[in-house]
């Protein structure tokens, strides 16, 4: 039976060879350029001088430039990311919008090409930014539309819920109020049971503004104290961020006017306006004050400090340049002059179209025109131009309804088309369907069967090894402890005897290495604790040992065998690194893959040759052990180098 089970292994084992030879995408391999240490502290310091906040972007974007050059020729994927990231960043920052979209688009393709779902959302999310300052909105919501796809076929909530809220910021900039409720809502849901409190608090913020524009002051004021509540601790308040929370505040003084509640209003207003943190924050310090100059002009027609608290607010917004908040301003002011004197008043509505016009806000444009035709007599031309504003951000609106709708609703969509199809051929195809099914069924079952066989034999086998370890564990751990004892009687014999002390010492510390080499350990809830207790065992005042994203993995939704052997095999790894490497930094890495575990080892020992490699030091025994569940074992080594290795294996 023993040898059946070979030579059937084997047979398998040569099919497999000459499938995967017929198949030309395993003759096509890239080859990845390994990089020398001098040529990493060049590319590291190309990157370093990319962030020196002392140089100019120009410069620092020659920096990036250079460390990407360098990060292509050697095929690290790794590194081209980082690089990306960086240089897009800096693109952003000097408003190259169309060199942004260009490296992001780059970003894109590497992470598609090497399946890597989480720099596809960064990608997408970077498309999506640099798309909505470049003012091509649709584009911006679709992108980020993509980039909440992939986070939620992941099961990323926390980037599914803030590619939501980018998502309801622009349906809020665009004056779609209803649908950026809906979205954010759908945001919510993402994020309430997350640590993303700053997020989640931006959603509330945007229900509580599309509720308060759309005069349901109840759900907006609901709202906006929820936002503010996520604030109340002092932990809270540095993660959501001080200004978020006075940026709450001053909605929460318009909704409250927005009730008739202007002394309330006012008074929180005035408190905002005093507050050093405003003050120092020039955009929203003048925010506040055109907000209190408005609010006690609507409590009192005739309040002799709201038109200078106004004019004071716009004019410390244009010395700021900020455009945004000026448009806000000039609205101010044409209701507040509306009356009073109706040239002003005009004066402001232009200046508030015009400014709108360049920044492309659709709905400041439509606000603005609808105050210019009040105010002089409408023209063919101006018409014209409200109709068609109003048409495009109509369509603009739609659209972006139309791409979340799909994604929102799309498999609901498909199951209805499907029952549809199916009640209008179900006549013609059920013999079909029916053979189909049954053949299909047959060969799930046999696979389920030979699957189920092979893995009996395989954990047979694990389990075989893994009592015969334990056996020797236990018989060599009993023998060295009588040697010890017997040296002991010795030393009584002899206390001087320094070798006989030597030899005590020398004892004792392998008793213990081969305990710990060869203990049992539990593979259920209590596995990622005693594997990280096991791994930082090893730490010593010489050598630092640091464990990253070990609770990352779902390590309940591995089989128990494959956490005997990986447990195994960094154990082996230590063992090996305590006795050749002597190393004063141990990294390991655990990172979830869309198909399995990838676990990084990196030491900085002395290393070893890669032609002084011995298998009989355990390097073999691991890597028949890491084969034995499918997976794989790759390192590398050099003198004075330290000590790599990778360790891939399936779910």
């Amino acid at each position: 039976m023993k040898l059946w089970r070979v030579d059937s292994f084997y047979i398998i084992a040569i099919i497999l060879l000459l499938l995967c030879s017929s198949i030309p995408v395993f003759s096509q391999v890239e080859v990845k350029t390994s990089l020398s240490q001098s040529q990493l502290d060049s590319l590291t310091q190309y990157y370093n001088l990319s962030k020196v906040d002392s140089l100019s972007i120009p410069e620092r974007l020659l920096h990036v430039t250079s460390f990407l050059d360098g990060a292509w020729l050697s095929k690290q994927d790794s590194l081209i990311y980082i690089g990306l990231m960086r240089k897009t960043k800096l693109l952003g920052q000097i408003k190259q919008y169309d060199s942004a979209i260009f490296y992001s688009n780059q970003l894109y393709e590497l992470a598609k090409q090497n399946r890597d779902t989480i720099y596809m959302v960064k990608a997408y999310t970077k498309l999506g930014i640099y798309y909505r300052r470049n003012n091509e909105l649709v584009k911006a919501f679709n992108h980020h539309n993509k980039a909440f796809k992939i986070a939620r076929i992941v099961k990323d909530t926390i980037r599914a819920g803030r590619s939501l809220l980018q998502m309801a910021n622009i349906q809020t900039f665009l004056g779609d109020y209803s649908g950026s409720k809906t979205t954010a809502v759908d945001g919510v849901t993402y994020l309430e049971q997350t640590s993303d409190l700053r997020n989640l608090a931006g959603l509330y913020h945007i229900i509580s503004v599309a509720n308060r524009v759309q005069k349901n002051y109840k759900e907006a004021f609901k709202y906006n104290t929820q936002a503010l509540a996520l604030g109340k601790d002092s932990v809270f308040i540095k993660t959501i961020g001080v200004k978020n929370i006075l940026i709450f505040k001053n909605t929460k003084a318009l909704i409250l006017a927005n009730q008739g509640n202007y002394l309330e209003a006012i008074k929180m207003l005035k408190t905002l306006a005093s507050d050093s943190i405003v003050q120092r924050d020039q955009r929203e310090y003048a925010r506040v004050l055109g907000n209190l100059g408005y609010v006690q002009w609507q409590e009192d027609k005739n309040n002799e400090d709201s038109e200078k608290l106004l004019l004071t607010g716009l004019e410390k917004q244009q010395e700021i340049n900020d455009i945004t908040g000026s448009i806000t301003s000039w609205i101010y002011l044409t209701k507040y002059y509306l009356d009073k004197d109706k040239k002003k008043a005009l004066q402001y509505a232009e200046a508030a179209y015009y400014n709108a016009k360049e920044q492309h806000s659709l709905s400041s444009l439509l606000e603005a025109l609808g105050f210019i035709f009040k105010l002089k007599e409408k023209t063919n031309e101006e018409a014209k131009e409200y109709d068609r504003i109003h048409k495009k951000i109509q369509e603009v609106n739609q659209s972006n309804r139309e791409i979340y709708a799909v994604t929102r609703y799309e498999n609901d969509k498909l199951t209805n088309e499907n029952l549809i199809l199916k009640a209008e051929t179900a006549r013609k195809e059920r013999q079909q369907v029916i053979y189909l099914f049954s053949s299909l069924f047959i060969f799930l079952v046999g696979v389920l069967v030979f699957y189920l066989y092979r893995q009996r034999l395989r954990r047979e086998k694990i389990r075989e090894v893994y009592n015969a370890e334990a056996r020797i564990s236990k018989k060599l751990h009993d023998e060295l402890a009588n040697d010890v004892y017997q040296v002991m009687i010795q030393m009584q014999n002899d206390q001087n005897d320094p070798e006989v002390l030597d030899k005590l010492e020398e004892i004792y510390h392998t008793t213990r290495d081969i305990s710990r080499e060869h203990n049992s350990f539990r593979t259920g809830e209590e596995y990622a604790t005693e594997l990280n207790g096991m791994l930082s065992s090893y730490s010593t005042n010489g050598t630092k040992i640091i464990i990253k994203d070990i609770d990352e993995i779902n390590w309940q939704a591995i089989n128990p065998e494959k956490k005997i052997i990986v447990h195994r095999t960094l154990q082996e790894l230590m063992v090996n690194m305590k006795k050749h490497s002597h190393a004063e930094l141990v990294a390991i890495t655990f990172k979830k893959t869309p198909k399995g575990v990838v676990i990084t080892y990196a030491d900085t020992g002395v290393g070893v040759a890669a032609e002084e490699i011995i298998y009989s030091n355990g390097l073999q025994n691991t890597e028949n052990r890491i084969k034995t569940i499918g997976g794989s074992f790759i390192f590398e080594s050099a003198k004075g180098k330290g000590f790599k290795a990778k360790i891939n294996f399936p779910n």
